[in-house]
């Protein structure tokens, strides 16, 4: 069958969905190759006039093979009745082509008994321009390398524990000077975090522990704490370059420091040079945040940081937190700090996240937790204890 791309006119769009192309566009992942279009065209074509009363049970598969394809930190919006954009962030073109190919066949399977490759309406963003979207028609039938006679197929990315040293193995610890503790020890690690549902390592966080919890940390403090946090993120951005990473990496950054001009903006200079690297890979996942913050700060520090990463995400203690900081600002997802006890003990906190958004992090979970008891409670991501 032969089709061809449609032209769009973003500015029927609402205003979430445009922003949402923006921030893809903005992240560098058009120009990486890594924006496509599905098209269910073909399917509605085949449909005839059964398409309207078919076209919702349709989009509900749709979007249940998306979520399953393309897990967060992957993005898809619909566009209109038979178009989605699906933005892939966390791998390489050409495995997100593939992924989005696979996609389209178990589509064309269900509802039309094949799956030739004719049949499947791909392409490729090329630019966002204003209010057009332009893009071109993936080839997806199979090519051949000249040289071997076999299917060619571009090199597979360096997986994180092929770097040197592997990332998560990437430990350190110092001591540093605190307002009212004097000097303390910390360790930095790097951690794996956990999809529940796919049991499997969707992201990384950079973990910061205080080897001696204090009462109180100044501003000062948590200054000094995430500049810490920085120098142990720089080098690791710096592979990111090299090795062509493209998994999320989240990075704990104290509100305080963040709400402020001047520690803002010292925090941010330190990574200028890497800013489409951040903008690409880095989560700020935001601490210090307390139903007590004064109302109008929480949405002000995130509309001032959002440009630079890729999302940005809270860590809550509470429901009174959690209802605090939705109220303030759009986070993508928030998380939570283990506490002594049973998993049940999360279940307050837990049930107040899950009404706001279907991202949870539970951090530093012990390994005498099973991830059964977790998905009871209905949280989507972890990290083990060190």
């Amino acid at each position: 069958m032969e089709w061809t791309t449609p032209a769009f006119e973003l500015s029927t769009l609402s205003a979430s969905r445009r922003e949402q192309l923006q921030r893809i566009h903005e992240a560098g992942l058009v120009s990486q190759g890594r924006v496509f279009l599905l098209s269910l065209e073909p399917i509605k074509i085949q449909m005839g006039t059964r398409w309207p009363g078919r076209a919702e049970v349709i989009w509900e598969a749709v979007e249940r093979s998306l979520h399953r394809k393309m897990p967060p930190p992957d993005v898809f919006v619909r566009l209109n009745d038979t178009t989605v954009i699906v933005a892939v962030a966390s791998t390489n073109s050409y495995e997100g082509q593939i992924r989005c190919v696979e996609t389209l066949q178990s589509l064309l399977f269900h509802f039309l008994g094949r799956s030739a490759d004719a049949d499947i309406a791909l392409s490729r963003i090329a630019s966002i321009d204003g209010d057009a979207l332009h893009a071109e028609p993936v080839d997806v039938s199979p090519s051949t390398d000249v040289r071997t006679g076999s299917p060619a197929r571009a090199d597979p990315p360096r997986r994180p524990q092929d770097w040197t040293p592997p990332l998560t193995e990437r430990r350190a610890s110092g001591t540093i000077k605190l307002s009212h503790q004097g000097r303390t020890g910390y360790d930095i690690e790097i951690a794996p975090v956990w999809r529940l549902d796919l049991e499997t390592i969707s992201a990384y966080a950079v973990r910061l522990r205080l080897n001696a919890g204090p009462d109180r940390l100044s501003d000062l403090d948590q200054e000094a704490l995430s500049q810490l946090v920085i120098d142990h993120l720089l080098p690791i951005l710096e592979d990111y370059r090299r090795e062509g990473g493209t998994f999320a990496l989240i990075v704990p950054l104290s509100f305080s420091a963040l709400s402020a001009r001047r520690p803002r903006m010292a925090l941010l200079n330190r990574c200028a040079e890497l800013s489409d690297v951040m903008r690409r890979s880095v989560i700020a996942e935001i601490t210090g945040l307390n139903a007590g913050v004064p109302s109008g700060l929480i949405r002000e520090t995130v509309a001032m940081i959002r440009p630079f990463f890729r999302v940005v995400t809270a860590v809550v203690r509470t429901p009174a937190d959690v209802e605090t900081v939705y109220r303030e600002a759009s986070f993508h997802g928030v998380a939570v700090n283990w506490r002594p006890g049973p998993p049940t003990v999360l279940d307050p906190v837990v049930q107040a996240a899950r009404r706001r958004t279907p991202n949870l992090i539970v951090h530093d979970v012990p390994n005498t937790v099973r991830t059964d008891e977790l998905r009871r409670c209905r949280v989507s991501h972890f990290t083990w204890s060190e």
